[in-house]
């Protein structure tokens, strides 16, 4: 049974209190220092770390001076004409700043949770447990962003009834728009923290948290990394400022909630809701974020309330664990480009995707002869033209297909197809450097080096250049850190189809 927003919001709140700092401080050092699975290969891996309490940038009440360094770019192909950009921080800065938050952990809650806000975030980035409380949960970031969205919907319209307007609205360019001075602000009151004696006191936590960002970003104080959890955890304490200077303006004529920098406003009137979205507009100028006023769009309910793509879905594919051949395979496959077309950068393609791999990772794919097998392998890597976000997800089906005993016949057809795709995007490395990247790593991951026509490759991006000579040497060296595994070993310990597990199996 769904609960309300507020009784969502006041659960986690009791979760997340529970967690231990230690707990908090080494899932924020592992799984959490690299962007979502979809960005890295699985080589990308914490297996070194410092123990709980290992403070490399020590501070006085007046001086705090951690080593400027600059995050570790990962380019990720947004559109045909534009990247967006994902960071590594620097080792020893991202741990400070992941001890700073977990030593700290009651008085960030405590700004998460404020007595005062009113509104409900479905966006908590630390897994919760909700079967034992005090531990950290299972799931990956990029499941958790899915399975938020669904409870959120399904929360809202469980109260929707009460309201007769809905609007959809969101921050414009959020990640890189974040000035790292209001970390405090949010933290500890502006008012306070702009006191001449205050602003550079770095007792205060806020304050400390802002010069390691900076330190992070080549001293930079607009704009964080998008991808480490630290900063998805920085993003909600600045929101939960935000929120706290939005919420003097919500009455009991609308509810606000949250995922992320996406607000949903219900509201009983037309002018209420657009009165809050005034006053958001005001509370986010505040804090030097704007609204993005393209995507702000009001509903008359029921519209709105859920993706017109699930349901779309769900008609073109009624029966998605029953096993595919070709003929629905190419079916659903067609119905899928469809929906996509007409529902941009919705998660249709991920959600196919998905439904064609077991809860055990097997293919859900029979009766392919050698002519079927050619076919749906070239209609896979043609999804990755419409959503490139998916093409580790279908080299990761790809996989899961040459090692079962009818795809070890036809490994060469398949290493020819991927040669000659890796062929044409070599030409033109800094462009294509993502799929580049897990080309590579699938090819190294299967021992299929010696199949290629031609081996020699020579690589300037430094994420390619890691994947493929097994060195990655972003930071220099660092013996607290392991931050890199060798690919055939890693290989060994988990599959594309473990690594890549977005929607949770059914």
């Amino acid at each position: 049974m769904p609960l309300s927003p507020k009784e969502h919001f006041q659960k986690t709140s009791e979760l997340a209190k529970s967690l231990s700092k230690s707990d908090i401080y080494e899932w924020l050092v592992t799984k959490g220092y690299f962007p979502e699975s979809y960005v890295l290969p699985p080589c990308f891996t914490v297996t070194k770390y410092p123990a709980f309490g290992t403070v490399y940038f020590t501070h006085k009440k007046t001086k705090f001076q951690p080593e400027i360094s600059e995050f570790q770019q990962v380019h990720f192909p947004k559109t045909e004409l534009t990247d967006r950009t994902f960071g590594i921080i620097d080792p020893k800065i991202h741990s400070d700043i992941a001890f700073t938050i977990s030593d700290n952990w009651s008085e960030v809650t405590d700004c998460l949770f404020h007595k005062d806000n009113q509104v409900c975030s479905y966006s908590f980035p630390i897994p919760l447990n909700h079967k034992t409380v005090g531990e950290i949960g299972e799931l990956r970031s990029g499941r958790m962003i899915y399975e938020f969205i669904e409870m959120a919907e399904n929360d809202v319209a469980a109260i929707a009834f009460r309201y007769k307007y809905l609007i959809k609205t969101d921050i414009k360019n959020f990640y890189p728009s974040i000035y790292t001075h209001s970390i405090p602000w949010a933290l500890h009151e502006k008012s306070i923290i702009r006191q001449a004696k205050n602003r550079n006191d770095y007792n205060f936590i806020g304050n400390r948290l802002d010069k390691l960002f900076q330190s992070a970003n080549d001293g930079c104080t607009n704009g964080i990394p998008i991808g480490p959890v630290v900063s998805d955890i920085i993003s909600e304490i600045v929101l939960s400022g935000v929120d706290r200077e939005l919420s003097k303006s919500i009455n009991q004529d609308v509810l606000v909630v949250r995922f992320k920098d996406d607000y949903r406003i219900l509201a009983k009137s037309e002018s209420s809701g657009r009165s809050v979205i005034k006053a958001l507009q005001a509370a986010l100028k505040s804090y030097r974020l704007e609204l993005n006023d393209g995507k702000t769009t009001i509903y008359r309910l029921p519209s709105g309330l859920f993706r017109n793509w699930v349901s779309e879905y769900h008609s073109a594919n009624p029966q998605p664990k029953a096993f595919y051949d070709f003929k629905r395979f190419k079916e659903v496959y067609l119905s899928v480009i469809e929906i996509d077309k007409n529902n941009s950068g919705c998660g249709v393609i991920d959600r196919f995707l998905a439904d064609i791999v077991t809860k055990n990772y097997k293919i859900r794919l029979k009766k392919l002869d050698n002519r079927s097998l050619v076919k749906t392998i070239s209609l896979l890597l043609m999804l990755a033209e419409l959503r490139t976000k998916s093409f580790p997800k279908i080299l990761a089906i790809i996989e899961s297909i040459i090692k079962s005993p009818f795809g070890l016949k036809h490994i060469d057809l398949i290493v020819d197809h991927l040669e000659e795709f890796l062929v044409t995007l070599k030409s033109e490395e800094m462009n294509n450097r993502y799929l580049i990247t897990w080309i590579i790593y699938f090819i190294r991951a299967n021992d299929l080096e010696s199949k290629l026509k031609d081996c020699s490759c020579q690589f300037t991006d430094p994420i390619v250049y890691a994947t493929y000579n097994d060195k990655f040497s972003a930071f220099g060296e660092h013996k607290d850190f392991n931050i890199f595994s060798n690919v055939k070993t890693t290989a060994k310990g988990i599959t594309l189809l473990e690594h890549l597990d977005v929607f949770k199996p059914q």
